[in-house]
């Protein structure tokens, strides 16, 4: 048998860069690694929520904080909207729906596992995922996300509690041109507190979950119609800022349908449908603003985890 020069051998280090410029064309077990990749991903959001779960516990999450402090000072300030501002407390702890949605999510996913022998490209999707809670899981920017259900809870104390990462619910109407949904009109189109359900003549209309419909049972107000909605929601965090990290792939395509069925419906009775994402509102802090411009690179560094630290306490609105 001819020998081949050792100097001619590929070393491991040369196989392994074969490898890699070969996977799409041969494989190369590319299979294996992704799917040891995924379990790597799994390991770390598990940890990621296993300290945001402390953080949560130790009141070092600035909103959660927050969250905690403003629902006891709108009960003492208006003890009839004790139901409601107990349902939104839990926000401020890891019985919350946006937590428990986190930890519902990585479970999905983990079982969404293709089998062992199948390819990297199966993989795809479920890194993915990995990477939105990855960033969803963050402490920074889970405070950030808690700003919706605590201005609700400074909505609802008619101007008592300021809003934080915000401006004004008036401010932010007159710059969106938006509809008032009434308190707590955030969470509207937000798949942890609630969905849109399509009746007999093909309407979508706003179901909150649970506790939630305290809010409309208590407070009252008109139904809430997607295609309204759609074209003049204001503001809020989800959906202008954080809709990509914490939407489960569910939920995503949920969205999709819903917004797909009212272009049909408006197009059928001649009627221009505006999507809900079609421009994203102003709102935001000038905090949150710089927080995101620099995490995704526009500013002068980028940072994953955006700029100014959450442990420096939220900066409110005017």
């Amino acid at each position: 048998m001819t020998r081949v020069p050792a100097m001619l051998r590929p070393n491991a280090l040369v196989a392994g860069v074969l490898c890699a410029a070969l996977l799409s064309i041969a494989g190369c077990d590319s299979g294996a690694a992704a799917r040891e990749r995924a379990e790597r991903a799994d390991d770390e959001v598990k940890s990621m929520l296993s300290r945001l779960r402390q953080d949560l516990a130790r009141n070092r999450v600035p909103n959660a904080a927050l969250i905690l402090s403003y629902a006891d000072r709108l009960t003492r300030a208006k003890p009839e909207l004790k139901p409601i501002a107990d349902v939104l407390r839990r926000e401020g702890t890891t019985d919350g729906r946006l937590y428990q949605g986190l930890t519902k999510r990585l479970e999905e996913n983990r079982s969404a596992f293709p089998p062992p022998d199948a390819p990297a490209k199966a993989y795809e999707p479920i890194l993915s995922e990995y990477a939105s809670l990855r960033a969803a899981a963050d402490p920074e920017e889970y405070s950030r996300a808690l700003s919706d259900p605590l201005n609700a809870l400074a909505d609802l104390s008619d101007g008592r509690l300021p809003r934080v990462d915000s401006i004004s619910a008036s401010a932010s109407r007159r710059a969106n041109a938006a509809d008032s949904q009434g308190p707590g009109g955030q969470l509207v189109g937000n798949p942890h507190y609630g969905s849109w359900r399509t009746d007999s003549s093909g309407t979508s209309f706003w179901v909150w979950y649970g506790q939630y419909a305290l809010i409309s049972s208590l407070l009252g107000g008109p139904r809430i119609g997607y295609g309204a909605w759609s074209g003049r929601r204001d503001y809020s965090y989800y959906h202008d800022w954080g809709r990509d990290t914490y939407t489960s792939p569910s939920d995503r395509r949920r969205q999709n349908q819903v917004e797909s069925g009212a272009r049909r419906k408006f197009a059928s009775e001649g009627r221009t449908f505006r999507s809900p994402y079609v421009r994203q509102r102003q709102g935001a802090s000038s905090r949150i603003v710089k927080q995101k411009a620099f995490a995704s690179g526009r500013g002068s560094f980028s940072s994953t985890r955006g700029f100014g630290g959450g442990s420096r306490g939220p900066i409110r609105g005017k």
